[in-house]
């Protein structure tokens, strides 16, 4: 018996010292294999694009990317989220067959498109409107891809882009943006049997008031695809005008929806407005009133047609001079019902509302021109 418990111990303190050299040598061997290289994937909807060795560098270039599409948003404005319509998804893992590729190459594939931009080079003879007809897209659209360009001027060898590249990432911004708008006042009319149809004498003059309106934005890619009034405080009230009027009638704004030359909501008022989304401030010189397609347009008083016909930017459109320097001015209309040299009567049917020219909707975009001079229609009307 002393025997076998002496030959079991022998036993034992062999396998442990046979285990403490085992450890010792793998301690050693891990020392000196060399650490795992680790990489971080970038996926884009569950799909591998690239493997890179910075998580850093793959952040860096994700906000330039997304920096592209800030550009032409207001200072000012309140982003609530910036993001991409894909799943994007960056994953660290230890290099063995994995290819690493540059940060140069990681860049173009980030910044690689599925379509390219489409252009059209200005050739003699060429206008906006002749480039939105061949290529199919809406005038506005146009306007809206080439923010740079003045439509009333190109010249040949312009390069105008009428379809816009489509990216393979796919950026989302929303944001909103509160601007100072002016609030448009009314107008009280007193007759006058000695003013003539077209005289108005302002007795009290009307002044604006101010509100905040308040847009919430979506835009895809630098485009807007979403733009909507969510508030409007109004901070300074209007003060009605007073105006005396002559008794031989002209066309007078009746209500809030009717405004003697067509009936419709007003969309547009006279003068610089805030666009929504760059911020920059532009000069409107009419009022634009929405209505249904074909609503009538009715001459505002006696006068001559003097224009009737087509322009790029106008659409149809119907000029007439009622006189002492009083012209009249009706764009983007679906139809035409007069003839130029032809005398209208002050109420006499002159065309349809319409969405013709540089139009987003159907409207009529009215004019009033004293002396080579626009007014505010709401003055006259």
């Amino acid at each position: 018996m002393k025997f076998i418990y002496k030959y079991d111990k022998l036993i034992i303190i062999s396998l442990t010292v046979a285990l403490g050299m085992l450890l010792s040598m793998t301690n050693v061997l891990n020392q000196l294999l060399p650490e795992p290289t680790i990489g971080y994937q970038f996926k884009v909807d569950g799909d591998v694009w690239f493997v890179l060795e910075s998580k850093e560098e793959i952040h860096r270039m994700l906000e330039v990317y997304k920096s592209k599409y800030m550009k032409n948003i207001d200072e000012n404005a309140q982003v609530r989220s910036i993001k991409f319509e894909q799943d994007i998804e960056i994953i660290e893992i230890e290099i063995n067959d994995e290819v690493v590729v540059s940060v140069k190459e990681a860049e173009a594939m980030i910044n690689e498109n599925e379509e390219e931009a489409v252009y059209h080079t200005v050739v003699p003879g060429d206008s906006f409107w002749m480039i939105a007809q061949e290529s199919e897209v809406p005038l506005s659209k146009l306007i809206e891809y080439n923010p740079d360009m003045n439509p009333e001027r190109i010249w040949p060898g312009n390069k105008i882009m009428f379809k816009p590249a489509n990216p393979k990432l796919d950026i989302i911004v929303q944001f909103q943006n509160t601007l100072l708008e002016p609030v448009e006042f009314a107008t009280e009319y007193i007759e006058d049997s000695t003013l003539y149809n077209s005289q108005r004498v302002t007795v009290k003059n009307g002044i604006e008031g101010e509100m905040y309106v308040t847009y919430d934005i979506t835009m895809i890619n630098g485009y807007p695809t979403a733009v909507n009034v969510i508030n409007e405080e109004v901070i300074k009230e209007p003060v009605t005008r007073v105006v005396r009027v002559g008794t031989k009638r002209t066309l007078t704004r009746v209500s809030k929806t009717n405004f003697g030359v067509v009936a419709g909501r007003l969309t547009s008022g006279f003068g610089y407005r805030n666009d929504p989304i760059s911020g920059v401030r532009k000069f409107h010189n009419a009022i634009d009133v929405a209505a249904p397609r074909g609503t009538p347009v009715y001459a505002y008083t006696n006068g001559k047609v003097v224009t009737a016909g087509w322009g790029n930017m106008a659409g149809n459109y119907v000029v007439i001079d009622h006189g002492r320097g009083l012209k009249t001015k009706y764009m983007h209309l679906s139809s035409i019902s007069v003839k130029v040299g032809q005398t209208v009567k002050v109420g006499e049917k002159i065309g349809g509302v319409g969405s013709t020219g540089y139009s987003t909707g159907n409207h009529l975009h009215f004019e009033v021109v004293v002396n080579g001079v626009n007014v505010n229609p709401l003055l006259y009307l």
